[in-house]
């Protein structure tokens, strides 16, 4: 690992957006500015000289001739691609100026969309977990089986816990 380089755990859910690019925000106030996003909230950062970035976070899953059209318009609009996360949470930065349009959402739909599409993907998985529920429940001769039964209740408890969050969020803002 590079010298100037630190890693940060952070765990954020998706319906939290807002303040994980409020936390990427201060961190590069900090001097600390994002270079990548890996599973179970490892933020990889470049220490640098302070520098006031707004960052911004959309979940798409593009084919790959949408992707380049749907990065072309962030980069014509002046926000930096820094990658993305599990091959569908896209980070951007752009640094603040006075005057200038900071927000990628600039809709209270467009917001609602973005909160659809991860109630979509966790739905998806969630109804594959439920069908594979079976396997884990079936009765294993194995003493260590309860353990996989255990972790499997906490990841189907942490979606169906981040379902009811997003269909709450997506609510929120559509009484705006």
């Amino acid at each position: 690992m590079a010298e100037n380089t630190i890693r940060k755990f952070r765990w954020f859910w998706p319906w939290q957006d807002e303040q994980e690019e409020a936390w990427l925000r201060r961190m590069s106030q900090k001097g600390c500015h994002l270079l990548s996003v890996g599973l179970a909230g490892i933020y990889r950062f470049r220490a640098g000289e302070p520098r006031d970035y707004f960052y911004r976070l959309d979940y798409q899953t593009n084919k790959k001739k949408d992707q380049q059209d749907y990065l072309q318009l962030f980069s014509d609009a002046g926000w930096e691609y820094l990658g993305k996360m599990s091959g569908w949470g896209h980070y951007f930065r752009k640094e603040a100026r006075e005057g200038e349009t900071l927000e990628i959402f600039t809709d209270v739909e467009s917001k609602i969309a973005k909160y659809k599409r991860v109630l979509t993907y966790l739905t998806f998985l969630t109804v594959i977990f439920i069908a594979v529920l079976n396997n884990v429940w079936f009765d294993y001769p194995y003493s260590w089986w309860f353990v996989i039964r255990i972790l499997y209740l906490l990841v189907m408890g942490g979606q169906i816990y981040s379902i009811i969050r997003l269909v709450l969020r997506i609510r929120q803002l559509r009484r705006l």
